[in-house]
């Protein structure tokens, strides 16, 4: 499998050597300015960049904790354990939904388990493969909306708070980081003391008024994310061109206009086999079958379509032959 090459100008490669020569690597200038020209993507007003998106996530769930005391998390188990954990950890109560037949989050069932809740509900989507919007997404009305945008750069949907992720194979990526956007002014303001260990400044010095942990981007990395803001709708044309060349050999999940085409999804009764002969990874476990979380509940969908989820890369220009 070739890796597409991403092409940087000579303007881009000064700025990152002028970063590196500087020494200015922790928290810099090009932080804000990567949160201001990332707000274009996000659809937000506040974006604050943290150092991951398990960051993210458990900035988001200690203010809902402050806030709202324990609340009740509706999430699918097809995702990444840490947005999960993090919720775990400040005390929620986490409650795994069942997927639709395109493996996003069923609002259906989640209906169903909304019966017994007595606490603030919070919806935690995940926008699976790097769609952008996920169909008959239709809740009650009373859910604070967390979308798990990690595989989705350009999300369409309906939201409250969206946290991202720029892993190096993400299609923004940098070494590593994460996002925060929303457009409440408040929880912008807690999570960008959060971020710097909650301090605030006072004169010279300054006073630790919330909690908090170093989980500010550092200032390469906003250098490397705004050289790839730039590369980002040429590398989309490429992961469609790929997506397209794919299809001619597996029935492929859809995705959407504003999809980031993470990865491509088709769902085989031989995917073990296709896994290891093409050294695929298997995304994700079901979180609810692991030992950790060990969710008492059936999910009778996901777990029907679990073994047969083979994600093909769209990163890379290879054909399955």
């Amino acid at each position: 499998m070739k890796l597409f090459e991403t092409t940087l100008s000579d303007e881009a490669v000064e700025k990152i050597s002028e970063v590196l020569k500087s020494g200015d690597l922790g928290f810099g200038p090009n932080v804000p300015v990567f949160e201001e020209r990332f707000a274009e993507f996000s659809k937000k007003k506040y974006n604050t960049s943290v150092n991951s998106a398990s960051a993210a996530a458990f900035v988001i769930f200690a203010y809902f904790k402050e806030l709202y005391g324990v609340c009740d998390v509706y999430t699918t188990s097809l995702g990444f354990t840490s947005p999960v954990w993090a919720a775990h950890h400040f005390g929620h109560n986490i409650v795994f939904i069942d997927v639709q037949a395109d493996l996003q989050f069923c609002t259906e069932h989640y209906k169903l388990m909304r019966k017994n809740s007595f606490n603030q509900p919070v919806v935690m989507p995940v926008l699976y493969g790097g769609v952008s919007n996920i169909n008959n997404f239709k809740l009650i009305g009373d859910e604070i909306v967390v979308v798990d945008s990690a595989h989705c750069a350009t999300p369409m949907i309906q939201s409250d708070f969206v946290f991202f992720s720029f892993h190096p194979y993400k299609p923004i990526c940098t070494s590593d980081g994460g996002m925060i956007s929303t457009n409440d002014a408040e929880a912008d303001q807690y999570f960008r003391a959060y971020r710097n260990f909650g301090r605030s400044q006072r004169g010279l010095s300054y006073d630790i008024t919330q909690q908090g942990f170093k989980f500010y981007m550092n200032n390469l990395n906003a250098t490397i994310g705004l050289t790839q803001l730039e590369e980002y709708h040429k590398n989309v044309y490429k992961r469609k061109q790929q997506f397209s060349k794919l299809s001619e050999y597996y029935e492929l999940l859809p995705h959407d206009e504003h999809s980031s085409y993470y990865f491509a999804t088709t769902l085989v009764d031989n995917a073990d086999e296709l896994i290891e002969k093409y050294r695929l990874p298997r995304h994700y476990p079901m979180l609810h079958k692991t030992e950790f979380y060990n969710f008492y509940r059936s999910l009778r969908v996901l777990e029907g379509l679990h073994s047969k989820i083979l994600n093909l890369p769209l990163g890379v220009d290879w054909s399955p032959e």
